[in-house]
């Protein structure tokens, strides 16, 4: 049988086949080879637990631009992998298509054959983690040990990551990553010796795929493929978000309508309610929710959060003349983590507080969490994913696809944010602790919502909406750097970095800022007065707003004892956190 013979060019870059049958991808400007593949075999699934056998058929040239390579296989009743140039985004875009020959469940989408030659020094793959300022790790390809990495959010960071991964050779930059949201669980990619051992989109893996009826047509999410020669890693990744924003994939955030409130200073009572408990809080995610979870009382930080101590935060605020207009009650304000009405033992007044707070010229913002339900929980059965399945972390959670779940969040979001007598008028929410809960063992009843970035768009989009509806101004704090995600997201927190090294904050909002387009960072607690100088310096030379969370006790460092703040640190909240003045309602 023949073997196909094609070329696809756009500006900077190549595709084409090789005279033993191989593909490369070629770089324009030097002419040389940066990705050699072993076959044409791309974009290949693997069904049932097995990779397809894919039997070259034909090649159909459908411009110059686009060619489409058939196959044959025992899984399929057809098979098309599409490979296209896209001039204008100097990019090319591939992604297959199939007719499922029988019943069965997709696990994966293997992109490129196992010893695909990659001719590249470093892989970025943002994989945040604490204590360090870096916010990827250092992936060699070139080693003998090699790496392994995904963007699937087990890492308990900045969830869900985008489904995408960068290469450098100093001036030279290549992206790959999806050009259609994805219904899918991370792309994986194993490599050492400048060889790929496996790279793949997982579905799931069997039993828990994703099910395929006999003679059904899937389509494939559409990958880039393109190169930049004297960009950063921020700047292809800004070409990137274009090429998205252009082709109606994302949406353009120049159209989007952003208050002046949601970049000021705010006071978040967290830190303050770790300080007053005399808590201890894991850095790591991970780790607090395993605590969280062992917990057989509430935590001291929870327990200190009440309406007396928000009174006497705000009486400091007003004392001091400090220069905040939001003031955000973090985990504790509810009666539980699923259980979204005020603790009524800390908060037995919450719409009257809401009221006097607004009637001082604040904005009152709540942490809120939709992923996870605890085990003692009445929930209505008809809203649960699973049917009460317990998820990785011992939890059930709520099936946002369903009717049931959709119409609790509109009565909640009514009674959050409503001024209707019996709501409580809040002025927006904290989205947080939501990595790793999205799995492809819960299956959404609606099998549209599957798919771990899917998913949180589709959750995001309902109760984005069902906010705005009540309150147009009312604002998302979330942390997440995903692009699929920036329009639900009016500002982006640099989460939970747990220490006093400014640089974290520094190089997350830059993160953030380029893979999260168009949306405002602010810089989360510094937790110490230690270098505080420097955390406010750097948020002034990147733009960014900053969330306080030390009004009524401070520590110096990190061996040092919790003490009252000093008039000093006072003068420096002054001197440091510009602001516009918020009418009075």
């Amino acid at each position: 049988m023949t073997s196909p013979s094609f070329q696809i060019q756009v500006p900077s870059l190549t595709i084409q086949t090789e005279t033993d049958g191989c593909l490369a991808l070629v770089d324009n400007q030097t002419g040389r080879r940066i990705l050699h593949i072993p076959s044409i075999e791309l974009f290949c699934p693997v069904i049932d637990g097995r990779r397809c056998e894919l039997v070259f058929s034909h090649l159909e040239v459908k411009s110059a631009a686009r060619v489409d390579v058939h196959f044959t296989g025992a899984a399929f009743e057809w098979f098309c992998l599409r490979i296209e140039g896209r001039p204008g985004d100097d990019a090319l875009e591939i992604s297959c298509a199939f007719k499922a020959g029988k019943e069965g469940q997709l696990n994966r989408i293997e992109f490129f054959p196992r010893d695909t030659v990659l001719d590249f020094y470093h892989v970025v793959n943002y994989r945040n983690r604490h204590g360090t300022e870096a916010t990827s790790p250092e992936l060699l390809p070139q080693t003998g040990e090699g790496f392994k990495t995904d963007t699937y959010s087990t890492d308990w960071q900045f969830a869900p990551h985008p489904t995408l991964l960068l290469f450098s050779k100093h001036e030279l930059q290549l992206l790959f990553g999806a050009f259609d949201l994805p219904r899918a669980f991370g792309m994986y990619l194993e490599a050492a010796d400048r060889k790929v051992r496996s790279w793949y989109l997982d579905y799931g893996e069997a039993p828990h795929g994703q099910r395929l009826a006999a003679g059904e047509e899937f389509i494939s999410p559409g990958f880039l493929l393109f190169i930049r020669h004297s960009l950063t890693v921020e700047g292809i990744l800004d070409a990137y978000a274009r090429i998205l924003i252009d082709a109606g994939k994302i949406a353009d955030p120049a159209k989007k309508v952003r208050h002046a409130w949601w970049r000021e200073p705010l006071y978040c009572t967290w830190i303050d309610q770790c300080l007053l408990g005399q808590a201890v809080v894991p850095i790591e995610l991970k780790e607090q929710a395993e605590q969280a979870a062992a917990a057989t009382s509430i935590s001291p930080a929870v327990a200190a959060l009440s309406e007396a101590m928000v009174r006497r935060a705000v009486d400091v605020i007003e004392r001091e003349h400090l220069p905040f207009r939001t003031i955000l009650l973090d985990g504790g304000w509810s009666v539980a983590l699923w259980d979204w009405e005020p603790a009524l033992d800390r908060f037995p007044h919450f719409r009257e507080l809401v009221d006097e707070l607004h009637g001082k010229g604040f904005k009152v913002v709540v942490w809120w969490n939709w992923a996870e339900i605890g085990g003692g929980a009445e929930v209505d059965p008809a809203e649960l994913i699973g049917d009460g399945t317990i998820n990785r972390h011992g939890s059930r959670a709520r099936d946002y696809s369903r009717p049931a779940t959709q119409d609790y969040v509109r009565k909640l979001f009514h009674r959050l944010f409503s001024p209707d007598l019996g709501c409580y008028d809040l002025d927006g929410v904290k989205t947080d602790f939501l990595a790793d809960k999205v799995h492809p063992e819960m299956e959404p009843s609606d099998p549209s919502w599957r798919g771990e970035e899917n998913y949180f768009v589709q959750v995001s989009r309902l109760f984005y909406q069902e906010m705005k509806r009540h309150k147009p101004d009312a604002v998302h704090i979330g942390c997440a750097g995903n692009f699929w995600l920036a329009e639900y997201t009016d500002i982006n927190r640099t989460y939970d970095c747990g220490g006093t090294n400014h640089l974290q904050h520094e190089t997350r909002g830059r993160m953030l800022r380029h893979t999260s387009p168009g949306t405002p960072v602010a810089y989360d607690f510094h937790n110490q007065v230690e270098n505080l100088n420097r955390y406010f310096a750097s948020a002034h030379r990147n733009a960014a707003s900053v969330q306080i969370g030390n009004i009524l006790l401070v520590q110096e460092d990190l061996l040092s004892p919790n003490t009252l703040p000093s008039p000093d640190y006072y003068a420096m909240l002054r001197h440091e956190l510009p602001f516009q003045p918020i009418e009075r309602r």
